[in-house]
């Protein structure tokens, strides 16, 4: 199974990307299986599910927790995470949500990430019955999902920036944690780039061989699609920008 994870400052287009892609996948006849890591959540709508219903792992990992406690053997307990926090989209795209902080007073997400983890590495098993192809993680902002050792070992490492020295910054921050984590390749996503001379330049900022640089051409499509709550491959299938991220999945899979 093909495990990503798409990392980078918070507005530089990851869930856009992930979803696409996902899509894109799934459509091809792929298994595909995402985790939405983010605690503002907009994957699951992103690929068609209403947000109310989507139940996430934050608002019951005291009860995951405990049962995780009580067996030494997880295989079950990932088995029934899930079939209860997970939907299937219409093109056959399953999600889980990890979720928000709960309340006040828990500020962290720790022990939800650390419930992704466990759950992750049961579907990438011989004990799940289902074989996935591939299995994407949509991250929080920043760098701080690397920091917890959630993409230890992932095959690539989607770090998405825009031209921009600030989002740049955040992403030499990614890209140097992925490689202490052993992800296998670090692809560099620039996206809404206008200037052709953008991936050289980015290149440098962040640390990433140019060969491993693509661009994602700005494109009113994105806002248009976001603007009418469709899916961007369904209503501009031939944009800028969906021919972009495909040359990523090109990428992804050779």
């Amino acid at each position: 199974m093909l495990k990503i994870i798409s990392t980078g400052k918070g507005g530089v287009g990851k869930t856009t990307t992930i979803s696409t892609l996902a899509t894109m996948m799934s459509r091809e006849g792929k298994k595909v299986l995402v985790f939405d890591t983010d605690p503002s959540m907009n994957l699951a709508m992103t690929l068609g599910l209403p947000y109310l219903e989507v139940p996430t792992i934050t608002e019951n990992k005291s009860v995951i927790n405990e049962e995780l406690d009580e067996n030494e053997d997880t295989t079950q307990v990932c088995r029934e995470i899930l079939e209860k926090y997970s939907r299937l989209n219409r093109d056959g795209i399953r999600v889980i949500v990890m979720g928000a902080i709960p309340d006040e007073g828990n500020g962290c997400l720790c022990s939800a990430i650390s419930i992704v983890k466990i759950v992750l590495n049961y579907v990438s098993s011989d004990a799940c019955p289902e074989r996935y192809d591939v299995a994407f993680v949509d991250s929080q902002a920043g760098p701080e999902i690397l920091g917890r050792g959630l993409a230890k070992d992932f095959d690539c490492n989607l770090v998405l920036t825009e031209p921009t020295p600030k989002s740049a910054e955040v992403s030499r921050q990614v890209a140097t944690l992925a490689k202490s984590l052993g992800i296998a390749k670090s692809l560099l996503i620039i996206n809404k780039s206008d200037e052709e001379d953008d991936i050289a330049r980015v290149s440098e900022m962040v640390g990433i061989p140019e060969e491993y640089a693509l661009r994602v051409r700005y494109d009113r499509s994105v806002i248009e699609a976001d603007r009418k709550d469709i899916c961007l491959l369904d209503g501009f299938p031939t944009c800028d920008a969906i021919n972009d991220i495909r040359s990523i999945k090109r990428m992804i899979e050779g």
